[in-house]
């Protein structure tokens, strides 16, 4: 009986350890980190690099051991733009964070400084970026305004990403049966910003960008 209660209380110590996972970063489990709902990048060093893979069947990617999951609970990439009630900023990109007011996010936006990247569990909302990205938000989420810019594009490539005045990330389109797609980059850190020009990444900052 009393190994049977140990066990139950690990089990959920493990739960409860694995629910707390953050999006970009790095599992002592699984060796990968979750950079979407369902997208996850194997980890070098601690850092997540490489290609992106995507959880099959309509899973999510977790920090268990499993990985991928259907258990909505365990999903690592579920804290950005959301309010608990008792928290006073939000991260709403990996760059950008917002007031909360109880459980609603405030509609103005506030930028982290250039470097740094929005993390719920920073002390000052911003701050270095930590296991590779360290944000709370994905950089790969899709979301529906990427959509709608890939369909004015209306042609497969690169973009410089909307606003983003730091030039470190842009948008890819593609074309699906259903119509245009998108995803949103990272460049790699041997060249981290996006030329709008050449759209390229390249290791030289554009006049352009802050």
């Amino acid at each position: 009986m009393l190994r049977h209660l140990l066990c139950v209380v690990i089990l959920l110590t493990i739960c409860f350890t694995f629910s707390q996972a953050e999006c970009n970063a790095c599992s002592s489990y699984t060796k990968a980190a979750c950079v979407s709902r369902n997208q996850y990048q194997n980890c070098t060093n601690g850092i997540p690099m490489g290609p992106i893979y995507t959880c099959s069947n309509n899973t999510n990617c977790t920090a268990s051991v499993e990985l991928c999951t259907s258990n909505e609970a365990l999903i690592a990439c579920s804290e950005c733009a959301k309010c608990n009630g008792t928290q006073l900023f939000t991260c709403t990109s990996p760059s950008t964070f917002a007031a909360c007011s109880g459980v609603n996010v405030m509609s103005m936006e506030y930028s982290c400084t250039q470097g740094q990247v929005c993390n719920i569990n920073n002390p000052i909302i911003c701050g270095a970026p930590l296991n590779g990205t360290g944000a709370t938000c994905s950089y790969y989420d899709t979301p529906t305004e990427i959509d709608s810019f890939c369909s004015l594009k209306a042609s497969t490539g690169r973009y410089a990403y909307p606003n983003d005045f730091s030039c470190l990330r842009y948008i890819y389109c593609v074309r699906k049966s259903t119509g245009w797609t998108g995803n949103a980059w990272l460049c790699p850190s041997t060249k981290p910003y996006f030329n709008p020009s050449t759209l390229a990444c390249t290791n030289t900052k554009p006049y352009s960008c802050t």
